[in-house]
């Protein structure tokens, strides 16, 4: 065991200092969140039993502080997707093609682009070798991976089956990244779409349409209804404008502050998943993920109680979180997994009718597979749908618009025309 010193913060924000005994810095830490204690430093004065020390291991992740002694700097550089799914595809084929884990991850640790992630990847690889299991290492950087990722490993380290349960944490990884892909798509376009529209009226409104109405101010002519409208418009954004825009960017910066609450979050999520078109979407995206997750997790040989743990913290609303949290506790008190999925119309008939057979068969993970799989196609569809519907209805909207405004300007000439007619 080695010994570690440390300054951290309890609840109150006080400032603790002691030492730890742990067989490396990653368990430190985590003895220390335990004792609800956020960490500042880890210093190693002591790596080993005997006094030695192994600086040299790991001396590019050391740092001297104020008092000269060596610190192990806490901290890891955050992976894309992209970046993880590459480090578990060949860590996977490394391990099952017989390369000792050790040697695996140091060789993967200095083939990572993202300096950080090399770096938590060789702490990772020297946490292992002082003892701990591959599983508790990873659980020290929870910000790289996640609880779904480290009980999957932990599954894979219990079965003998390391290699497998890297390759479907690939699978799983890439099929999350793609809902994801899917989502942003989703909001993205018609955001896009609004920002134009919303930027081109302003521009009319408050440079081209002062033109016209200077001009028709300068004839001292009453104008027609409509062109007034428009021009009164322009007035009071061509005066007013700082003052919106100012009220607008305070709104979004306190809507997104609401919303990281947990009240906030609960009420928008919520909300979410009734938004006209988009709930469908969102509840079919939910529905897909959280068959996606499980199915995964129980072919992994993780069991059903904490894969719905996992599956509800990786919800990513808190609606669906909460509901997979009470299913969770209807299980527990001995009931099947179907029976609370059929209760409040989040899960359509079609997958609990599945899942039921799947109890029934012994065959719950493929079941699940089938229907995430069912919902991967929904999910594709309804964007495509979405998206092809979008695109013409914001285009006859700002068309519309436009063409308010340029008829408004126009109406006092046709109008003189007809006068002259």
């Amino acid at each position: 065991m080695a010994e570690f010193k440390y300054k951290a913060k309890d609840p109150r924000g006080r400032i603790k200092i002691g030492k730890v005994s742990a067989a490396n810095a990653a368990q430190a830490k985590a003895q220390l969140m335990k004792m609800r204690l956020k960490p500042i430093s880890i210093t190693a004065y002591k790596l080993d039993g005997s006094g030695s020390s192994n600086e040299t291991l790991f001396s590019k992740f050391l740092v001297k502080d104020h008092n000269g002694n060596t610190q192990l700097q806490i901290g890891a550089g955050n992976p894309t997707s992209k970046d993880l799914i590459v480090f578990t595809k060949q860590f996977a084929t490394m391990i099952g093609s017989g390369v000792p884990l050790i040697q695996s991850l140091g060789i993967l640790a200095t083939q990572q682009q993202i300096a950080g992630f090399g770096r938590t990847i060789e702490k990772i690889r020297f946490s292992v070798e002082n003892g701990s299991t591959l599983s508790e290492s990873l659980e020290a950087y929870p910000n790289v991976f996640d609880s779904l990722y480290v009980a999957m490993v932990r599954a894979g380290e219990a079965s003998g089956n390391l290699d497998e349960i890297l390759l479907k944490l690939t699978t799983y990884i890439e099929k999350a990244a793609k809902i994801k892909s899917q989502v942003k798509s989703a909001m993205f376009y018609p955001v896009m779409i609004v920002t134009v529209a919303i930027t081109v009226i302003s521009v009319l409104l408050i440079f081209v349409v002062p033109t016209f109405a200077k001009q028709y101010q300068d004839a001292g002519k009453a104008l027609p209804w409509l062109t007034q409208q428009v021009v009164d418009l322009s007035e009071f954004l061509g005066g007013q404008w700082h003052i919106l825009f100012g009220a607008l960017f305070i709104g979004i910066v306190l809507f997104r502050r609401y919303i990281k609450t947990a009240a906030g979050r609960a009420k928008f999520d919520a909300v979410l998943l009734r938004a006209p078109g988009f709930g469908n979407l969102f509840r079919k995206l939910a529905v897909g993920r959280f068959c996606n997750t499980l199915s995964t997790m129980l072919t992994s040989g993780v069991n059903l109680l904490e894969a719905l743990t996992i599956c509800a913290a990786s919800a990513g609303n808190k609606s669906i979180e909460s509901f997979v949290l009470g299913v969770r506790s209807d299980i527990e008190q001995g009931k099947k997994l179907s029976e609370p999925l059929s209760v409040g119309g989040l899960f359509p008939k079609m997958v609990t009718s599945m899942v039921q057979i799947g109890e029934e068969t012994g065959a719950l993970d493929e079941m699940l597979l089938k229907v995430s799989a069912f919902y991967e196609e929904e999910v594709d569809l309804a964007v495509k749908t979405m998206l092809s519907m979008i695109e013409p209805v914001m285009i006859a909207v700002i068309g519309g618009i436009v063409g308010v405004i340029v008829i408004a300007m126009y109406l006092p000439v046709f109008d003189a025309a007809s006068l002259v007619g």
